[in-house]
């Protein structure tokens, strides 16, 4: 099988598995005060322009809106433009499905290379305005929250739902990308005392999804091999080789 097929499946498997997981819980873990996501929603949507990239996360909230999540290392003011090309392809999809237009959140991630001072989140050209809703990851108490779920995972007690979602950007609450790809590595190292396979294989492909912009090939590929060898990647595998033969 080819290398880029196998790379794939994998990818498949991971974003299946993190959007099953990602029901209900709460983005609060990130400074964000926005309803609980209901459900992770595709990002392959139409292409507007052969070169725009792909956003990292489209969620369904609580209160029916959709959020589109950006995780950005640099503020620049172009980014805006990309930013109401995601709205118009959701809005886009949204219309032909259901008829009516969506409530849109845009939502920016900062990683802790980046603090409120240097980024504005309001673009107004007259007839159109953006308001984008800002996270700091600067500004999380990043030492205390390392240490308490390096602590819990080590003693074998079990995250709440807030501290897994600190467990994915963690490694984002560093400078740089070299601290950052090796907070990524000590998380995955971390994970080897985690005995639930369900909870280890969401951490791991959260972990992945997340960090995706600063992640290098090999951690990555360590990874997803670690995922599709437990007992919940295998199911996925299966359920989705089951759908594609259907």
């Amino acid at each position: 099988m080819p290398k880029e097929e196998i790379a794939y499946q994998n990818k498949d498997i991971i974003s299946k598995i993190f959007a099953e997981n990602m029901k209900n819980k709460s983005l609060r873990a990130y400074g964000l005060d926005v309803p609980d996501i209901v459900r992770a929603l595709p990002t392959n949507l139409p292409v507007i322009a052969a070169n725009e990239l792909r956003m990292d996360n489209l969620f369904l909230l609580a209160d029916g809106s959709l959020a589109i999540i950006d995780y950005e290392s640099i503020y620049r003011k172009e980014n805006k433009i990309k930013y109401l090309g995601y709205e118009s392809r959701v809005i886009e999809r949204y219309y032909k499905e259901n008829r009516v237009f969506p409530k849109l959140r845009v939502i920016i991630i900062y990683t802790a290379d980046v603090t409120h001072r240097q980024t504005e989140n309001i673009l107004d050209v007259g007839n159109l305005q953006l308001k984008i809703s800002e996270a700091f990851l600067s500004e999380l108490p990043s030492d205390e929250i390392k240490v308490k779920i390096d602590t819990k995972i080590k003693t074998g007690i079990v995250l709440t739902e807030e501290e897994m979602m600190g467990f994915f950007i963690l490694p984002l609450t560093c400078k740089g990308r070299r601290a950052q790809k090796e907070e990524i590595k000590k998380s995955v190292d971390l994970t080897q005392y985690i005995r639930n396979e369900e909870i280890l294989v969401f951490l791991l492909s959260g972990l992945l999804v997340f960090t995706d912009k600063v992640i290098d090939a090999e951690t990555a590929a360590y990874i997803r091999r670690r995922i599709s060898m437990t007992k919940v990647g295998m199911i996925f595998e299966e359920e989705r080789i089951r759908d594609i033969k259907a």
